[in-house]
């Protein structure tokens, strides 16, 4: 990635003008489209994607109810009644204040039906069938019996003379037989409410004391520019005519005004936030970078990014959220790290592409993993959460790319010579993963955070997400409590491709309203279908009612008038009215009957031309919710909601989502990291702190009284991009320590802190903000970032040297995951192992009357264990030579080399009679010093001869004595000077001494590590020595030092046998990771391919000074030197990073030494041989056989001179060797060169030799390249 930015850079570096074109086209293209993107001010449109939340929202905001705005008129005594004070007032207030307003009102309903009653009682009588149902048919049938009509118009009789005759004459004239009081009932359904009473057509609280009306604005809700002028001219209006209305309150409250207050703060907030967010920013910058145009250039990617993700907002929806957006504070602060880092970096290297080099990975890797976090969001339910996503994601992937392709070319006037040190630049200088109370703090808090973080709520409530003046908080309260039956009301809401289409899914699910409310579960309703049947429903009905008034129907009903009216005083003709109502043919209703009904239930239609709603109204109780929603739930057509519900529907649609960002987060950066470091353990380490991070965070909030809500769950994508940010770019700094020996943490830290405060800047600032969206991610983001910085700059670091370089700094190998496990596993295994026998040790030491077989039966448990705890660790093998050696039934003095903790477990489980002597720290070890105690080691602390009378028991007893002469474990491997003790003992006792060579156990398990390495062990017997054997001396002294200089010889016959470059492959491989993926696995392909460098190692003398040229990281050079210690090397190469890398290994010693230099004009010292291995083909032919004279040169007398490079004879294998170099030059870069490649033939080689008078011999061990290896020597002088 880095060589991809860097070839970029200087090609545009090349193209100024096609540089400078690219920028400027490009971003103006995304300036107009970011012009035409459609700003959403509507709260709601942030409601999660819900059927119960939706539907609740449609019936706050989209029907003509949620159009409305409640006005409100009492006394300021709120004992005093006077209803007709409070009509008047409302009069006028409407005439001298509300008609001021006029363009901008569409009505105002001070009246109940707004003088429409007698029109809907026309409407009804004309259009009678329209309004029976079959139970109403049913009645009609009882009504219409003879014995029925007589008894109704006896009725109409007295009706008719009294004084209400006036009156109802017409309607006895139309109806005698009453069928009209069958639909009158029905406008019950207008009466919903029993807390509100009408008085003269005016909506008065029951009380009569509050009076009630309603207004229509002209434009929408969403309309809030419009709306924000309106209601700042109705408040002024408002305020001088309670001036001139002493005593009489008046307040309003409405959708429509919400949003207006809403969207202006807003905009004002958004305005105040990202100008002091801008202001601060530049003021910061310029106090690190001290540079007049530092504080622009930082601005240059964030400008860009910020017009492209509104661009891409545009090209994929069109429209954004203007909360989203005002969120754009967040990403500001985001985008300017990536400048920040990039100029700080600059601070320190040697010219841009260098720092391109540097920034690339952690940047790219960075940005990716943030901008993947903020696209999670696209994938969550909540519609601001897939705004912000989108437009994060646009605007960092425009900042990322305009930091490495368009910034470096700006003149960014930084100087590389460090300036006085800033505050940010002290603080780089402190380590707080070196205070171990920091680190201990964290370990011992973090298990406290976990707990408390459970308790963390959700605010569901999503008017604490509108802005609300303290006027219209008053407002809001006075109109909830009068409204307190219809807010808690249960609503039934059908959405339907037309408006008959939902009328009619209303009308399917009435049967089980119908039902719930004869059963007493629904106290009152407010259902539209009761006087607004769906289309196909008015034909059904007008069908049944020309059915049920058949001809003979009417004949027979109209002939029972005739025959009772006259005996009552009717006039027969007087009901000709009636013949005409049965016998005439009915239509649907019209529009304008249609549009007067829909008046009626302002709180049941939808005003949305798009969206076709219907809603019914039910009032429940609240023991008998649960039930009412399980019946009406069935019907799936439909969707039952209220408050609670949609508040319970909202908190599980947070809770989900916020479920789905921390794990989308959390698995993309780690996966992210995972690729980018190529190990789990970095990648772990990056991680970890910020889980801990988030649960920091958490347990914050919940001690803080802290709720996350639908805007601020939004910092869960922030702190895990971030998070991930800073570690990414600590990790970078820590490996590039571990790799090369360069210390650029202080400057990365300082980079980090400088990104935090201008974050922390960019997000506090919105504290400033009175829009309680916007100061709700101040509070939660400030706090997280808090944690973030302290956790990650003290735990990574901590994990990092722990897990690490401390390890690398005692030149001891690193761990790995696995690794740790296995060592974790064999110490635990050996802790509850040691636990066991010292239990079981107990009982069989003290058994009263066998007490010598519960000794040595111990002694065969505990020689069991040890060796069931030798063979369980898979990954080391073990090898026993020389059995034959041992006899146990006859005792010895076994004396060892010792250079491991594992050389007493290997000894002791060879047979149970053995014992061993041991100093004092094994003797009083708390964790096996109980079982060595009972298993009778003895301490030699006091010296041999106090030790002859207990071990000569031992002796008599049949057991053997295990020594280790050199009395402590070696650093090295080397078997130092043995102590006489051992010899001592032999000799006085009268004991064979058997020597057992251990070999492979100070690899796997060395002094002062408790890494297990997966390693080869072997325990070699030697022949047993008898007292009177002459061979190694005679007294003990001289035998301790002859029996030591032939185990001496007997471990370095073994060494040289078996460590050759292949037993150090894992060494190698060890030393070299955590140094990046790709060298990694170019160190384990490239010993893989080179067999480890077997050959190279046979060929060389074990002694001497040797040169490779053409060294690479080191690997050959490194192998060839364990395998044999006494060769000194010095690694040439012209990669200067390879030549830090190779030089910083840990595993390094001063027999070792790599330098960086041009072949061409490097001088080289005498020296026994010279490698050359894939170096020559990189060098023009003249330079080639330069070289090769140097090297002749150099070489002493028999020195050895190996050419390893493609042949270009061999035609067939050559284009092989040409597609690795391809590999190695232009795909993966890890080798640099400057001309055309130029291979060498087999003719040139062999002429260079025979003019040097060399010998030459030629060898193959490339199977699929052209690669030779030619071995040429240098004759000896006569």
């Amino acid at each position: 990635m880095a060589g991809l930015f860097v070839t970029i850079y200087h090609f545009l570096h090349k193209h100024k003008a096609l540089c400078w074109a690219l920028f400027f086209s490009t971003f103006v293209v995304w300036v107009v489209l970011s012009l035409n993107v459609k700003l959403k001010e509507d709260i709601s449109s942030m409601l999660p994607d819900s059927k119960a939340i939706k539907a609740m929202n449609e019936v706050i905001s989209h029907t003509q109810a949620g159009e409305q705005i409640i006005f409100l008129l009492s006394f300021d005594d709120s004992t005093y009644t006077n209803p007709d004070s409070l009509i008047a007032a409302a009069q006028d207030l409407n005439g001298s204040v509300l008609q001021k307003n006029a363009k901008w009102i569409d009505s105002v309903s001070t009246q109940v039906g707004g003088g429409q009653e007698e029109v809907i009682t026309q409407i009804f009588r004309e259009n009678i069938p329209l309004f029976l149902t079959e139970s109403d048919f049913q009645r009609l049938d009882t009504l219409t019996q003879p014995d029925a009509i007589a008894k109704t118009l006896e009725q109409n009789k007295k009706l008719l003379l009294s004084p209400a005759s006036v009156v109802f004459k017409q309607f006895v004239a139309q109806d005698p037989i009453g069928m009209s009081s069958l639909i009158w009932k029905k406008l019950s359904v207008l009466q919903f409410d029993p807390s509100y009473e009408l008085y003269d057509g005016y909506l008065l609280s029951n009380n009569q004391r509050r009076l009630t009306f309603f207004l229509k604005p002209k434009h929408k809700a969403s309309e809030t520019g419009i709306n924000s002028t309106f209601f700042a001219s109705l408040n002024n209006d408002l305020n001088q005519w309670r001036s001139n209305h002493a005593g009489v309150h008046v307040v309003y409250f409405g959708g429509p005004a919400v949003a207006a207050g809403n969207a202006s703060q807003l905009r004002t907030d958004t305005i105040v936030t990202l100008t002091a967010t801008v202001i601060l920013l530049m003021a910061l910058t310029y106090y690190f970078f001290r540079r007049k145009r530092t504080p622009l250039l930082l601005l240059v990617p964030v400008v860009y990014g910020a017009a492209m993700g509104m661009g891409i907002v545009y090209l994929v929806q069109g429209s954004v959220s203007v909360i989203a957006l005002g969120a754009g504070a967040i990403i500001l602060g985001i985008a300017i790290d990536f400048s920040i880092h990039f100029l700080s970096h600059a601070r320190h290297a040697k010219d841009i592409p260098a720092t391109i080099a540097e920034l690339a990975h952690p940047l790219t890797i960075g940005s990716f993993t943030t901008i993947a976090a903020f696209l999670s969001l696209r994938f969550v339910l909540t519609p601001i959460l897939q705004d912000l996503g989108l437009f994060a994601a646009g605007s960092l992937t425009g900042a990322a790319l305009c930091t490495l392709i368009f910034l470096p070319h700006f003149p960014l006037g930084i100087r590389h010579e460090a300036e006085s040190k800033t505050i940010f630049d002290k603080m780089g200088n402190w380590h707080p993963e070196k205070n171990k109370w920091l680190v201990l703090g964290i370990f011992l808090l973090t298990p406290v955070m976990v707990y408390f973080a459970q308790d963390v709520e959700f605010d569901s409530d999503l008017m604490h997400l509108n802005y609300l003046s303290p006027e219209m908080q008053q407002a809001q309260k006075e109109v909830g409590d009068a409204n307190a039956m219809a807010l808690s009301s249960v609503f039934v809401v059908a959405n339907g491709k037309s408006g008959e289409d939902a009328l009619q899914k209303l009308e399917r699910e009435n049967t089980v309203i119908q039902q719930l409310s004869d059963s007493g579960y629904i106290k009152s309703s407010s259902n539209p279908i009761h006087l607004l049947p769906s289309l196909a429903e008015q034909k059904r009905r007008i069908a049944r009612w020309h059915t049920f008034w058949s001809k003979q129907k009417q004949a027979s009903v109209l002939q029972t008038i005739q025959n009772v009216a006259p005996g009552l005083g009717f006039d027969v003709k007087a009901f000709s009215a009636f013949e005409e109502n049965i016998s005439r043919t009915y239509n649907p209703l019209d529009s304008s009957a249609t549009n007067t009904i829909k008046g009626f239930f302002p709180g049941g239609f939808s005003n949305d031309t798009s969206q076709h709603y219907v809603i019914a109204a039910l009032r429940v109780p609240q023991t008998f919710r649960s039930h009412v929603f399980s019946k009406l739930e069935t019907d799936k057509s439909v969707t039952i909601t209220d408050r609670q519900q949609g508040a319970v529907q909202l908190v599980d649609i947070l809770d989900n989502d916020f479920n789905h960002i921390a794990l989308y987060s959390s698995l993309i950066v780690f996966f992210a990291l995972l690729i980018g470091y190529g190990r789990i353990e970095l990648a772990i380490m990056a991680f970890l702190p910020m889980i801990v991070s988030w649960i920091w965070i958490l347990g914050l909030m919940s001690l803080l009284g802290l709720k996350f809500n639908i805007v601020n769950i939004i910092i869960s994508s922030l702190i895990f991009g971030l998070g991930d940010d800073y570690a990414i770019f600590t990790m970078d700094g820590l490996v590039e320590k571990f790799k090369t020996g360069s210390n650029k943490l202080n400057s990365v830290r300082a980079a980090v802190y400088v990104s935090v405060a201008t974050v922390v800047i960019g997000l506090g600032v919105l504290l400033l903000a009175k829009h309680p969206a916007l100061k709700s991610i101040a509070f939660i983001s400030v706090t997280g970032l808090v944690c973030v910085l302290f956790i990650s700059q003290t735990l990574q670091p901590f994990l990092f040297n722990w897990f690490i370089q401390n390890r690398a700094n005692k030149k001891f190998l690193p761990f790995t995951l696995w690794s740790f496990l296995k060592s974790l596993f064999a110490f635990s295994y050996f802790f509850t192992g040691s636990m066991v026998l010292t239990f079981v040790g107990f009982i069989l030491t003290h058994l009263p009357f066998v007490k010598e077989k519960g000794k040595f039966l111990f002694h065969r448990f505990l020689s069991a264990y040890t060796w069931s705890m030798m063979y369980i660790m898979f990954n080391v093998k073990k090898r026993i030579v020389g059995r034959n050696h041992a006899d146990f039934s006859k005792p010895a003095v076994y004396i060892a080399n010792h250079s491991s903790f594992l050389d007493i477990l290997c000894t002791t489980m060879l047979n149970p009679r053995l014992v061993l002597l041991t100093n004092k720290w094994v003797w009083r070890s708390p964790v096996f010093g109980a079982v060595v105690r009972m298993a009778e080691y003895y301490p030699v602390a006091d010296g041999a001869e106090d030790s002859l009378k207990p071990l000569e028991s031992l002796i008599q007893r049949g057991y053997s004595i295990v020594v280790f002469p050199e009395g402590t474990r070696s650093y090295d491997d080397k078997i130092k000077r043995f102590h006489k003790g051992a010899f001592y003992i032999a000799e006085k006792l009268g004991l064979d001494i058997v020597p057992l060579v251990l070999h492979g156990i100070h690899y796997t398990m060395q002094k002062g590590d408790w890494l297990l390495k997966d390693g080869t062990l072997s325990i070699n017997y030697s022949a047993r020595i008898s007292p009177v054997d002459a061979t190694f001396g005679s007294g003990y002294s001289e035998r301790a030092k002859k029996i030591g200089g032939y185990m001496r010889s007997e471990l370095e016959r073994i060494k040289v046998r078996e460590e050759t470059p292949r037993y150090f492959r894992e060494q190698l491989i060890r030393s070299y990771m955590y140094k990046g993926p790709s060298l990694e696995w170019y160190c384990r392909i490239k010993t893989a391919s080179e067999a480890n460098y077997e050959p190279y190692h046979q060929i060389l003398p074990r002694n001497g000074f040797f040169y490779d040229l053409g060294c690479g990281y080191g690997f050959m050079t490194y192998m060839l030197h364990w395998a044999a210690p006494n060769r000194k090397f010095v690694g040439v190469d012209y990669d200067d990073e390879k030549i830090e890398t190779a030089q910083n290994n840990f595993l390094r010693d001063e027999n070792i030494c790599f330098e960086q230099a041009d072949l061409n004009n490097y001088n080289l010292s005498a020296c026994d041989g010279i490698i050359i291995s894939d170096v020559l083909h990189y060098l023009l032919p003249s330079q080639q056989l330069d070289l090769l004279e140097c090297c002749y040169k150099a070489l002493k007398p028999g020195g050895l001179f190996i050419i390893r490079d493609g042949i270009s004879d061999l035609s067939d294998r050559i284009e092989g060797t040409k597609r690795t170099e391809v590999w190695s030059t232009k795909i993966m870069k890890f080798n640099k060169t400057q001309n055309e490649l130029h291979f060498m033939s087999r003719a040139f080689i062999e002429d260079f030799a025979q003019r040097h008078n060399m010998s030459i011999e030629e060898k193959d061990f490339a199977s699929y390249t052209a690669n030779l290896t030619f071995i040429l020597k240098k004759k000896n002088h006569l």
